[in-house]
């Protein structure tokens, strides 16, 4: 295969992965608005398009690695040490350029992602936390020390305590 052919092919799979990338800011917004209004099946088809998404990235991402790997045998360079920055600076234009706008798009994209998996993590963490906080407070609600008597039969003692707020 010639080196130009191998160059349209990789910046082919940069692009699909490019849009691959794309959607997935998109599920990761869907899920941050199912989180907060609580919508367990939107949250669950969330999860499952991300799933589909980070299959289809791996497929790209192997033929990408074949891709690179081929293209250091033709340019003489060890594979480990090619990236999108190092191929623009080794082939000539218009692959050049175009790689350069390739690792620009994905750079952007990747940091506009790593935000909104941030975001939602945070999210997720605090939905936790009030839920840990909820659990407790019915837990702490619920009589401490059930007593057993002859009979097999428990007596619980009455619940203690009272919910001060009205709003969860």
């Amino acid at each position: 295969m010639k080196i130009d052919e191998i160059l349209e092919q990789l910046l082919d799979v940069l692009h699909r992965e490019t849009e691959l990338y794309r959607g997935m800011s998109s599920v990761m917004d869907k899920e941050k608005n199912a989180a907060i209004q609580s919508e367990l099946i939107a949250l669950n088809e969330a999860g499952i398009e991300k799933e589909n998404i980070l299959a289809a990235l791996g497929f790209l991402e192997d033929q990408r690695r074949e891709l690179v790997t081929s293209l250091a045998d033709h340019l003489n360079h060890p594979a480990q040490d090619l990236n999108l920055t190092v191929i623009s600076q080794l082939v000539a234009e218009p692959f050049a350029g175009r790689m350069k706008q390739v690792s620009s798009d994905l750079s952007a994209l990747l940091e506009t992602l790593q935000v909104a998996n941030q975001r939602n993590r945070q999210l997720f963490e605090h939905s936790l936390e009030l839920l840990r906080g909820s659990f407790n407070l019915f837990n702490e609600l619920r009589p401490s020390s059930p007593v057993y008597h002859r009979t097999g039969a428990i007596q619980n003692t009455p619940a203690s305590g009272r919910c001060v707020c009205d709003e969860v």
